[in-house]
């Protein structure tokens, strides 16, 4: 199974990515990530783990395959049974890895912030019109579950958050409960920092994708 992290722009999806994998590993599910940004920042806060041979570091393996081959090199890369969980960089600048990523995407979560500028992205590109180009080299031609992940939500701003979700239900988007904050925990996030997802926001995230069906053991 892939899961897939996408956002017309910067939106925390490698901090998303970062603490997802972390959160489905504790809850028992085998998890390999893949960085298909160019940055390559999941990769280093992955390769900054305390020794060569991971010990007390990250419980798994995370690939670069940041090109627009990606459905061809990152499937002989996933264990079977493994949920691979993709940091793919924003589609403004790289949609060619976004649809190569797309192809065998089973679940895309699509990061936004809940501001009036970010939500004006996702038209900019136009976010849908983008799956559903993406769709048409899928075998069935359709996109898969793309449900937004609110992310980055200023402690506090419950009426400007109920805004923007009341504002992206009403263009049809499918709107997760799970909303992940601007707080520190999340910020000081690293090369090297250690991560524990427990009673996390991802946590509940994972929670919340068990319940919609989504994933499962």
């Amino acid at each position: 199974m892939w899961i897939a992290s996408l956002s017309p722009r910067s939106t925390g999806k490698t901090t998303n990515t970062w603490w997802l994998l972390h959160a489905l590993h504790e809850r028992g599910y085998p998890v390999t990530g893949f960085d298909a940004d160019e940055s390559h920042q999941l990769f280093r806060w992955w390769e900054a783990r305390p020794d060569e041979d991971g010990e007390d570091g990250p419980p798994f393996v995370v690939h670069k395959v940041a090109n627009t081959n990606f459905h061809v090199e990152a499937p002989p890369k996933l264990p079977e049974g493994h949920i691979g969980v993709v940091d793919c960089g924003h589609l403004e600048n790289h949609q060619g890895i976004g649809r190569s990523v797309l192809r065998i995407t089973d679940l895309a979560l699509i990061a936004c912030a809940p501001t009036n500028s970010d939500v004006e992205r996702m038209d900019e590109l136009p976010m849908d019109f983008f799956l559903q180009m993406a769709s048409a080299k899928r075998p069935d031609r359709t996109p898969p579950p793309h449900p937004i992940l609110l992310c980055r939500n200023q402690v506090g701003a419950t009426k400007t958050l109920d805004s923007i979700r009341d504002s992206l239900r009403a263009d049809d988007w499918d709107v997760l409960t799970t909303v992940i904050p601007a707080i520190q925990l999340y910020a000081n996030t690293g090369e090297g920092m250690p991560v524990q997802a427990k009673g996390t926001h991802f946590d509940a995230l994972v929670t919340e994708l068990e319940t919609r069906g989504w994933i499962s053991k």
